[in-house]
């Protein structure tokens, strides 16, 4: 009767452990099918971005135009959906191409997408307290390093010399018609206290020594520091081209 109880009881532990570990793997199994899903989502709606409010002109127009390869956008349209929608980011050969977000403060586009919809990896926006035409001598912009390499996912890879090299500007779009180009500079971890996040900077506006900085967590998420990418403006594209003709 004794060796009948410890029986029992051992299938008991026995089935216990088991419920256990399908639990845990079924949890682990839902987190990873969310994750997946939350990816999708967020490729979904920027590809469908891209697609519905931008168009990259062919090799002849560009030569026709004297212009660069950036995208045309349809900011009449794209202000319809949000009017917090101040440009649009590019960084030819890479993933980055954005709608570019001013909300009131720097949580409101943390988790929200352009569309105002929520979503995990949210949108690029800039410092509520730059200028939203980009004259300011100092301008962030910030945005999630999602795992899957979206948003600024990919930012680290600035810090490679032959990558920088190879994608050497930001270009900022803006609703007037002006393209912005900025030129890679610098790669380096920011303390969030530091002097790249002390806004407004109380510099002239347009001044020659302008700055972009583009600014997502650092790979182990630290609460006191950012990766940083640090770039200089270079030129108007509006200017150059008007220079040219």
């Amino acid at each position: 009767m004794k060796e009948l109880k410890k029986h029992r009881g051992r299938l008991f532990l026995r089935i216990i452990g088991i419920a256990v570990c399908l639990a845990v793997f079924l949890f682990s199994l839902f987190n990873v099918i969310s994750i997946i899903q939350n990816y999708r989502e967020i490729d979904k709606t920027y590809d469908e971005a891209a697609g519905q409010f931008t168009e990259i002109p062919s090799q002849t127009s560009e030569e026709e135009s004297g212009g660069i390869g950036v995208p045309e956008v349809d900011f009449d349209a794209l202000l319809q959906v949000n009017n917090d929608v101040i440009g649009w980011i590019y960084i030819e050969g890479t993933d980055i191409s954005y709608p570019l977000l001013c909300g009131r403060d720097n949580q409101q586009y943390l988790f929200q997408s352009y569309e105002k919809k929520y979503l995990t990896a949210g949108s690029i926006f800039i410092d509520y307290r730059c200028s939203r035409d980009f004259t300011d001598s100092r301008m962030v912009v910030y945005g999630h390093n999602m795992h899957n390499g979206s948003m600024f996912g990919k930012l680290d890879k600035f810090t490679k010399e032959s990558y920088m090299k190879k994608h050497p500007y930001v270009y900022i779009l803006l609703p007037g018609g002006e393209t912005l180009k900025y030129e890679v500079k610098k790669t380096y971890k920011a303390d969030i206290e530091g002097e790249v996040y002390k806004l407004p900077s109380g510099e002239a506006k347009d001044s020659e020594d302008r700055k972009l900085y583009l600014s997502t967590c650092t790979e182990d998420s630290s609460d006191t520091q950012r990766f940083v990418v640090e770039c200089d403006f270079a030129e108007s594209e509006a200017e150059s081209r008007s220079e040219k003709q």
